[in-house]
Formats: structure tokens, C-alpha cells, sequence
């Protein structure tokens, strides 16, 4: 765990993982620069449970942080973990268990997301439940990425359990940028078993977003790299045209592409309409968004109102359907999949 000013949420997180039925436990917390209460919270967890390792660096980078955790590690298996999250009660053992039953390399934990609204008031769980299920050979881990990522399982690395060894070679590692994705990717570029583990084990905490969040000129972007990381790695398997395997990643890249044509339209910002809707056109004329509306074209129904702007170039087209779509989030219409 990396941490900075978590004095907040810490005791639950550290709590949650002390008090796991598995043995062999290590908690490895690297404070990164706090100026809060963490450092004192630190000291008092360290002092009363052997269990509990701790280092201190003076940059609040919390992905320096997540490196040296790494580095100081001494189990078989280590898993990353955010400072506001926590862990349901024997959630170890399970996942320990099934990485020693079928000697797995990676195990992924269903999830639970305790979503709070966007002034912190009232939470609701949102649910990714996944079915206890192994992949013994490489070949079978390849046909099933695909969909795997599109139901976010790559999203972040916090919950996944990872054999040591496997994740020490890997060059990145949990970022405040994309959560982990990179690290996840690199893991499965070398795994040949890994598996899923039904739950919810792992809980996280997020903050509920929408369209009206601050414009981010670098949505696009990310969601374009992370888009070319998945392709890139389907096409060294040779299955980048294999219809199994990229579909799915097509599928999500349109819909994180509505999200980011959400935000250039109705997040907030000083930016002018002429702006917003250059980005958006930018957006549409990229040669991954042609290619992943072209191999999604005969499931454009699940694409709302979005998918034929999209599909045409049409900038103020797209724009027009976020408004309508915004409008039926702050109304609450039932629109279903019109929008």
C-alpha cells in the first residue's frame, strides 16, 4: 500500500487486512511524504503488529511508492492496495487458495465499488461479480482477454493477486494515471495460469463521475493509448483480426470514446463551443476510433443515439446526443439504451 494523507481511511484499510484468516500475512505501507496524521498512525500499527512493515519517502509520488513496496515484499504472492480500499473478510485465503490449488500466476478478485456521489453524501455498490474460473495454458488466456478487459477486469491492479516473481519483472506498476492498467498488461504479456476468484473480495471506493466533471484534454489520449496497448498485444498473439478477441476491445473503446466525447461536450471549462468541438472532431477522425466503429457496426444498437454521429464524423452531431444524454442523467429518464 502507498499512501499519502490517508489518515482518513487508513485504519479500515490496514483493519480490513490484518485481520484476514489467512496466515503468512505481510502488510508493506509506504508513506509517501504525508503531512496529516498517517505517519503517527504508522508508527502505532507498526509497533503493535509484527506483520506490519513500513518505509518513509520524501515525494508524495505515490507510484514511487507503489515501486519501493514492491521492492520490499517478501511474500510468495503480493497484491497492490489503495489506501481508501478494503478487504471483505477472508478475501485472502480465498485468493491464496485458488493461486496454490492450480499453481496460478494471477488471480483477479470479484469487486465490489462503493460509489459515492459527487458530494460525498450518499454511496451506492456497484458490482463486478465474476465467476470462479482457471486458464491453465497461454492459449486459453489469450482468447479470453478480450473479454475480460471489457468488463474493466484490467482496469487496476488493486485486488489482483500476482506471483511475486511475475510482478518484480515487470517494469510498471500502479500509476495514478490508469490505475494499474500497464502493470496488469505486462503481467498477462508473460502468464500462462491464472484465474478468478468469485466475491465481492476486494472493495473499492470511487467518486461517482459524469459528463458535467472539469474538461480533461488528456481523456482522449489515455483512452486512445490504453486502446493501442490491448491491440498491440492481441496482434503479437496473432489475434488482432480474430473476432473472439477484438470485439470486445472494439466495444469498450467506443464506449470510453462516448465517455470522453461526454466530457469535451458538457464538462466544465473556460474552453469556447468552437473548442470543444475540434477536440471531438479530432476524436472522431483518429484511425483507431474509425476502426473500432467499423468492427462494431453490426452491434451499433448498443451504442444509443451515439453510434451513427460517430460513425459519420459528424462532430456537432455527437455533441448535440451528449446534451440529450446529459439532460436524461439530471432528469432521470427512463431512456435506456435510446441514449
Amino acid at each position: 500500500m502507498a499512501i499519502h494523507d490517508g489518515a482518513s481511511t487508513f485504519a479500515r484499510a490496514a483493519d480490513s487486512v490484518l485481520n484476514q484468516s489467512c496466515s503468512g500475512v505481510e502488510l508493506v505501507v509506504v508513506d509517501c511524504a504525508s503531512r496529516d496524521r498517517t505517519p503517527s498512525m504508522l508508527e502505532s500499527y507498526r509497533d503493535r503488529d509484527i506483520r506490519v512493515e513500513s518505509v518513509t519517502l520524501d515525494t508524495d509520488d505515490v507510484l514511487a511508492g507503489f515501486r519501493r513496496g514492491l521492492h520490499e515484499a517478501r511474500g510468495s504472492y503480493v497484491m497492490f492496495m489503495r489506501q481508501a480500499d478494503w478487504l471483505a473478510p477472508d478475501a485472502l485465503s480465498a485468493l491464496v487458495d485458488s493461486a496454490e490449488a492450480d499453481e496460478l500466476q494471477m488471480v483477479f478478485a470479484s469487486r465490489s465499488e462503493d460509489v459515492w456521489d459527487r458530494r460525498r453524501e450518499s454511496c451506492r455498490a456497484r458490482l463486478l461479480d465474476l465467476d470462479r474460473h482457471v486458464w491453465t495454458s497461454d492459449d486459453d488466456i489469450r482468447h479470453a482477454v478480450g473479454t475480460l478487459y471489457e468488463r474493466g477486469l484490467f482496469d487496476t491492479a488493486a485486488g489482483v493477486v500476482v506471483e511475486r516473481e511475475l510482478a518484480r519483472q515487470r517494469p510498471e506498476v500502479p500509476s495514478t494515471v490508469d490505475q494499474g492498467f500497464a502493470f496488469v498488461l505486462a503481467c498477462l504479456r508473460d502468464a500462462v495460469r491464472m484465474g478468478t476468484v468469485d466475491g465481492p473480495l476486494y472493495h473499492a471506493v470511487v467518486f461517482e463521475t459524469d459528463g458535467r466533471e472539469p474538461f480533461d484534454p488528456d481523456l482522449a489520449e489515455r483512452c486512445s493509448y490504453e486502446h493501442a496497448q490491448m491491440m498491440s498485444l492481441v496482434a503479437q498473439w496473432g489475434m488482432d483480426t480474430d473476432p473472439e478477441v477484438a470485439a470486445p476491445i472494439h466495444r469498450r473503446h467506443v464506449r470510453r470514446l462516448i465517455e470522453c466525447i461526454d466530457n469535451a461536450s458538457v464538462g466544465t471549462s473556460s474552453s469556447s463551443s468552437q473548442e470543444r468541438l475540434a477536440r471531438v472532431q479530432h476524436m472522431l477522425d483518429a484511425a483507431d476510433t474509425r476502426d473500432s466503429l467499423a468492427a462494431v457496426a453490426s452491434d451499433s444498437r448498443e451504442f444509443g443515439i451515439m453510434y451513427k454521429p460517430m460513425a459519420q464524423g459528424n462532430a456537432q452531431g455527437c455533441c448535440f446526443g451528449a446534451r440529450l444524454r446529459e439532460l436524461a442523467r439530471i432528469s432521470h429518464l427512463p431512456l435506456g439504451q435510446l441514449l
